[in-house]
């Protein structure tokens, strides 16, 4: 099967929004056209050169899932790569079982997940390779690229969903740039936690939110196309 379209190009930022402080916005995830997923996330900080984003614990989100014309694979690792390849997902709702503050940098191709599994418990950090975002009508679109790193509070650190990116790669539903890419990302991230730089060295840990932001939730439009 030929690679699915998505070049390691770096894209363009479609809009110049910049959100206030306190205001719910839309990240979606597209594969192929379609919406993969969607979350809404409350913004802490829009600058220039840095998004940070909350979304705690009990928020819901659209998540892929395999269409009722078709039985479900026993696995989430098969569920993925198939939904995937096949580009015939239906989206699913799933509660956000931890709470997480995001912080993203225009051009990266990962984001940086500091997560609590109850207030001020920390939990550790959580490097999601992805495409670099770009700014929508009504937030921001980047796709997940599978491929993840988990960080103990420790700063020690492991693999998540390895055998999964090397499948996919493997089976040619990401192209070999976007895969290469990928690695050299990861790469990179892995020696600035080995040498506990920044944002590993700064104070995100002890950072608390608002207490009174309500949750998010998805708003009407979330599943619009912003391509």
């Amino acid at each position: 099967m030929a690679a699915r379209a998505l070049a390691a190009e770096v894209p363009a930022w479609h809009h110049d929004a910049v959100w206030d402080p306190g205001s719910t916005i839309v990240h979606q995830e597209v594969w192929q056209g379609r919406v993969w997923a969607a979350r809404p996330l409350t913004v802490i900080e829009d600058i220039a050169d840095r998004m940070l984003l909350w979304i705690p614990k009990g928020t819901v989100r659209k998540v892929p899932a395999t269409p009722p014309s078709r039985p479900d694979p026993l696995t989430r690792h098969a569920r993925i790569i198939e939904n995937l390849d096949r580009c015939d997902w239906v989206l699913g709702e799933h509660v956000w079982d931890v709470s997480s503050l995001w912080i993203l940098h225009p051009g990266d191709w990962h984001a940086i997940w500091v997560s609590w599994k109850e207030p001020g418990v920390h939990l550790g950090w959580y490097v999601d390779l992805q495409r670099p975002f770009r700014r929508t009508d009504i937030g921001i679109e980047a796709m997940d690229l599978i491929l993840d790193v988990v960080v103990e509070p420790d700063m020690s650190w492991r693999w998540k969903d390895n055998d999964e990116f090397d499948e996919i790669v493997e089976r040619e539903i990401f192209e070999r740039p976007t895969s290469e890419r990928v690695r050299q990302e990861a790469a990179t991230v892995i020696q600035r936690i080995e040498q506990v730089a920044p944002p590993f060295s700064e104070h995100w840990p002890s950072w608390r939110p608002n207490t009174e932001w309500p949750t998010p939730v998805l708003p009407k439009g979330w599943d619009d196309s912003c391509l």
